[in-house]
């Protein structure tokens, strides 16, 4: 006995010596001027690559593609290892502190069979907040990157970027700002792969994750409902408070697994919640130990865990983040202490033949292995990956195990059988009463489902309806006149021949916009969203088509209203589809404008963030009881103005393209007096 206490003595010293070793580790950083490339083979289809090695670093810049573009980065890149916490790099001969920001850029050069085609990129957390840009376009970030605590928002959530390869070179560009936690920076391997590989990485780390926690919290609970009908035995509460705990902390690991089930804790809450779970699971863990083998745990021993775990527990409720992140060192130290400990204890109560002393020793063995994994895995020293949820789970399922022996032995034991039929009816008569409940619940979502299929059924019907009438009618013409022509009936004349192609256009017009809507609603359509200077971009739509109005003797006006201080007013928009919806609202106005008419085109401020976007005219108007129908598809209203064939359907994709944009289209009309189509845009943050 003497023996193996000397031997955990040496372990524990070991541990504890690469821990305050790994909290001095320094990453060495290369001054060099040369770009940081990373190369990438041809990718197979089940291979995912780590972005792994030395990126450019430019400590406290927060530089964007626009500035590496412009030339506008002066300063000689410094090679930084990536991952690791910047604390751990050197600059000038000294560590970078904790808090600060930072830019990363990575080049990666891919194969020429990768060209055209589209990646995927599984994005970890970075502490303890990011923005990531890939060619050029923000990809994806987490909370809000600041220069200060009170600029910046925290956030760890993982994200899978999709991204196109559309050239030999990719650039990565990286801002990280950390002034909330322990580590920062880049700490965890960024991964590139084809996008099925990249999502099911993922989906496997949520499924493994999901059923430690489901095990641990159906454990907790049990345990947790046994104590409620047994005071007399603590270690039940003990066992289930540790279990619940345990879980919490399994949740806050998987960071995305968090953002569904947590997503109302805020960063800050997340992280003490995180520090705790390791703390007061590793408390109630040892008192549920000290109930199993009271007389092999020294009481003043049990009563310095309980002081410091408790202290500990404290500590991390009262301070922020940035203060009790910074002693995970000694945090692991006194876990590996306790772990060691316990390990003694059972050792004791196996020699001296205890009642499931072997099994809790298999248990508390393996739960020692794993700790000892992550913490040298977290501080860098292994690159396996964390354990501690298994070795947890397996030591807690096995004191479950010893527990519901326990029990069973207690139940055989029992004499009154009848008390316990009755009660065993009692039970049983509630579940079928909730079953009945639950299938009544289940039958009356069915109706409910079978009422929305049928509507979608009506829904259906009523568009392949109008699709059919709006189609039938002009191939019935063109049908007609072809007919008549080829019979000699109707005379080949360019009249005829007009009509005829008039009614393909239509017929051709009203295909397009079907498809449209069709892709639309299938969220198909694809939008390619870009930073467009709105007072250039409206401009430039007015030069392109004053020509085209002006020859049908309309007058077309520009009119900029906006004010000075937002003359460079910039909207996050697709510059196709937004002209797209003003040249679809231009050409409304030029169907109900007589000549000598005037169509404006206007552009001002509805308030501090929207940019509005007019076309006005002086044209006959709408009716007021059609203004609420006119964006409906195919409705076409009484007075369809001078020349007019159209489907029915320009409003309402005009109406969904300004939609997808958040923003507004509506209109104003007077009949007589003429109409007013606007529509608003989001602006960018100025």
């Amino acid at each position: 006995m003497i023996k193996a206490k000397y031997s955990f003595l040496m372990v524990t010293s070991v541990i504890v010596g690469m821990l305050l070793l790994g909290s001095s580790a320094k990453a060495a950083m290369n001054g060099a001027e040369s770009k940081s490339v990373f190369y990438v083979n041809k990718l197979s289809a089940n291979e995912m690559i780590k972005l792994d090695g030395n990126w450019e670093f430019y400590w406290q810049k927060l530089y964007t593609p626009k500035d590496f573009k412009q030339n506008a980065v002066h300063e000689r890149p410094m090679l930084a290892e990536v991952p690791q916490t910047w604390s751990n790099y050197m600059q000038m001969g000294q560590k970078l502190p904790q808090t600060g920001y930072a830019t990363y850029r990575l080049q990666v050069e891919f194969s020429r069979g990768d060209v055209g085609t589209i990646k995927a990129l599984y994005m970890p957390s970075v502490a303890s907040a990011y923005s990531l840009w890939i060619n050029g376009v923000k990809m994806s970030k987490n909370g809000a990157v600041g220069t200060s605590r009170y600029l910046m928002k925290p956030e760890r959530v993982p994200n899978i970027v999709e991204f196109e390869v559309n050239s030999l070179r990719v650039e990565f560009i990286i801002q990280a700002s950390n002034y909330n936690g322990r580590k920062a920076g880049i700490t965890d391997s960024l991964l590139i792969g084809e996008p099925n590989t990249i999502i099911q990485f993922q989906e496997k780390r949520l499924i493994f994750r999901s059923m430690i926690v489901m095990s641990l919290v159906l454990m907790g609970l049990y345990h947790s409902a046994l104590f409620a009908f047994r005071r007399k035995e603590p270690a039940l509460i003990f066992f289930g408070i540790a279990c619940i705990v345990v879980a919490i902390r399994a949740i806050l690991l998987e960071e995305r697994l968090a953002s569904y089930l947590l997503s109302f804790l805020n960063w800050e809450m997340a992280r003490k919640l995180e520090y705790l779970g390791a703390s007061l699971g590793v408390l109630f863990s040892s008192l549920f130990s000290y109930m199993q083998f009271t007389g092999e745990m020294n009481r003043r021993i049990r009563n310095v865990i309980i002081a410091s775990m408790s202290a500990y527990s404290l500590f991390i409720m009262l301070t922020p983040a940035l203060v009790f992140t910074r002693t995970m060192v000694i945090l692991q130290a006194c876990i590996i202490l306790i772990i060691i400990y316990l390990l003694y204890v059972y050792i004791k109560a196996f020699l001296h033949k205890r009642e499931g002393s072997k099994l809790n020793l298999v248990a508390i063995f393996m739960l020692f292995l794993t700790v000892v994994n992550d913490i040298l895995f977290f501080n860098n020293f292994v690159h396996t990956t964390e354990l501690t949820s298994v070795g947890v789970i397996f030591f807690l399922f096995t004191q479950s195990i010893i527990l519901s022996k326990r029990y069973s032995l207690s139940f055989i034991r029992l004499e009154k059988l009848s008390q316990d039929l009755a009660i065993l009816n009692a039970s049983l008569e509630k579940k079928v009463q909730k079953r009945t409940a639950e299938l009544e619940q289940a039958n009356f979502k069915l109706h409910g489902a079978n009422l929305q299929l049928k509507d979608a059924h009506t829904s259906r019907s009523k568009w392949i309806h109008n699709i059919t009438h709006e189609i039938s009618a002009p191939l019935t013409g063109i049908r007609a006149y072809s007919k008549g022509m080829l019979d000699g009936v109707v005379p080949s004349d360019q009249t005829n021949i007009q009509l005829v192609y008039d009614q393909s256009v239509y017929v051709s017009q009203m295909l397009n916009d079907l498809r449209d809507m069709a892709d639309i609603e299938n969220q198909q359509i694809k939008f390619e969203l870009k930073g467009v200077r709105i007072q250039d971009f409206i401009r430039n739509l007015y030069e392109k088509y004053k020509m085209d109005i002006e020859k049908k003797a309309i007058t077309f006006e520009l009119r900029d209203l906006l004010h000075q201080r937002h003359a460079d007013s910039f909207v996050l928009m697709d510059p196709m589809r937004i002209e797209q919806v003003i040249v679809n609202l231009l050409r409304n106005a030029q169907r109900f404008v007589q000549k000598d008419g005037i169509i404006v085109l206007e552009l001002d401020r509805s308030d501090e963030n929207n940019i509005v976007v007019k076309v006005k005219d002086n044209g006959i108007g709408i009716n007021e009881d059609e203004l609420e129908l006119i964006f409906n598809r195919f409705y076409r209203g009484r007075n369809q103005g001078e020349s007019h064939q159209g489907s029915g359907l320009g409003l309402a994709i005009s109406m969904d393209i300004v939609d997808y944009h958040h923003g507004e289209l509506s209109v104003k009309s007077k009949v007589g007096k003429g109409s007013c189509f606007y529509f608003t845009l989001p602006v960018l943050n100025e």
